[in-house]
């Protein structure tokens, strides 16, 4: 029995499960051409319009607010009404919402199904990939094969669906668990000497910039050329074919917004308790503080955080703990990450919780319940947690790599002997 959490039927039912619980139980996923006060798919909603706009001919009004928030409103077009107050604005580059076109051909009520079942299979490919990934760490450490090294692979699975920004991210239909495939498979081919495969797809990340910005510089600082290339390639074809579909005047849109980037926090609507950057240190202080703290706190933190990972050289590039580092460093000084990103922290928990039990289970309960009582923290300290434990993680990491290895002397009590 404890073999069958491996087996590709048992997991299938396990999606099937996952799938059908959000169809009946979730409030985002509950059906109604009515009235509602949220919309039906959540954060999907506007991946789905922003598409729409784009396959229906209606590019050139991409980042124009008012025709965006007029198509979500638009009950004959969605299937549905909901709050006219609200809206989500078109925040993602062009190339994002082209890699949507296809789903903006289907209705969008069954083109939310078609997405949230796709979540749930990123998902469960994730949790194999990882698996793949330690036993290929297993094999190459030569240890021997043995039950409980395989039960606690074939479990990760389960961790996986267990942590709350993973459930998080598929509640609000956003698309995290993407993001999380996408780390996976690149480490995947990174640790099988494929650098140029791992370039390429981790190049697709660029639609979402503040997740992609740090690891192509890490991997130009450890000579891995291969990887950039294939980055670099991936942006240009991605990025190019985007520019061949969306007017000039939409990117230039687009480029305008980006001067709010750095106060990415003052727009309405943002949600601080979900915030895991440094950026959420400075605007949980009074007013009168925010821009002292964003130079005097945050600056150096990030700073420091890019030292720590730039100047390791105590981890391999593909192990665990460097993935954690660099990841961990790109939600921290990111301009705008909230809970679910956290998601592609999986990888490199997981793997810990797979060959390094201790450190591994530390980093993924003290994130998880982090993310469960980050918002009651702000409400009543005004403390952001989350980014407290990444600049944690990172440093508690750099401080492993550097510290000497003490060891552990045991006391041997002499045993007492009788005297005839």
């Amino acid at each position: 029995m404890k073999y069958l959490v491996n087996k590709s039927g048992f997991q299938v039912v396990v999606l099937v499960a996952i799938v059908g619980m959000y169809l009946l139980f979730s409030p985002n996923y509950d059906w109604s051409d009515g009235n509602k006060q949220s919309p039906y798919g959540a954060d999907f909603l506007q991946e789905w319009v922003g598409a729409k706009l784009i396959v229906t001919g209606n590019a050139s009004k991409l980042y124009d607010g008012e025709t965006f928030k007029e198509w979500q409103h638009d009950s004959q077009l969605v299937g549905f009404g909901w709050d006219s107050e609200n809206y989500f604005p078109p925040v993602y580059p062009p190339p994002h919402y082209m890699l949507f076109s296809p789903l903006a051909i289907l209705p969008y009520r069954w083109a939310t199904v078609v997405w949230l079942v796709s979540l749930v299979v990123a998902a469960l490919i994730s949790a194999r990939t990882i698996a793949a990934i330690v036993e290929s760490n297993y094999a190459r450490d030569g240890l021997p094969d043995s039950p409980s090294r395989n039960v606690k692979s074939q479990w990760l699975w389960l961790g996986l669906f267990l942590f709350p920004s993973l459930l998080f991210s598929i509640t609000l239909g956003q698309k995290s668990v993407y993001w999380l495939l996408i780390v996976c498979w690149t480490w995947r081919l990174l640790q099988t000497q494929r650098d140029f495969g791992a370039g390429l797809l981790f190049g697709i990340l660029s639609i979402k910039p503040t997740l992609f910005f740090l690891l192509p510089l890490v991997m130009l600082r450890h000579r891995r050329w291969q990887f950039f290339l294939g980055a670099t390639v991936s942006v240009l074809v991605l990025w190019g074919t985007a520019f061949s579909m969306v007017p000039v005047e939409s990117w230039v849109a687009y480029a305008r917004g980006l001067k709010t980037a750095g106060s990415y926090a003052e727009i309405a609507g943002y949600r601080i308790e979900w915030s895991c950057n440094l950026m959420t240190l400075a605007y949980s202080m009074p007013g009168a503080w925010v821009a002292w703290c964003k130079w005097a706190m945050c600056v150096p933190l990030s700073i420091y955080l890019l030292y720590c990972v730039f100047a390791d050289r105590s981890y391999p590039i593909v192990s665990a703990e460097k993935a954690l580092m660099v990841l961990a460093t790109t939600l921290a000084i990111s301009p705008h990450t909230y809970h679910y990103d956290l998601c592609i922290l999986l990888l490199p928990i997981l793997w810990l919780v797979a060959t390094s039990s201790r450190q591994g289970n530390a980093y993924y309960m003290m994130l998880a319940v982090g993310v469960v009582v980050a918002a009651d923290m702000q409400e009543l300290l005004h403390v952001p947690i989350i980014p407290i434990l990444l600049v944690g993680i990172v440093c508690e990491l750099r401080l492993r790599g550097v510290l000497p290895v003490i060891p552990v002397c045991k006391t041997i009590v002499p045993s007492s002997t009788s005297i005839a």
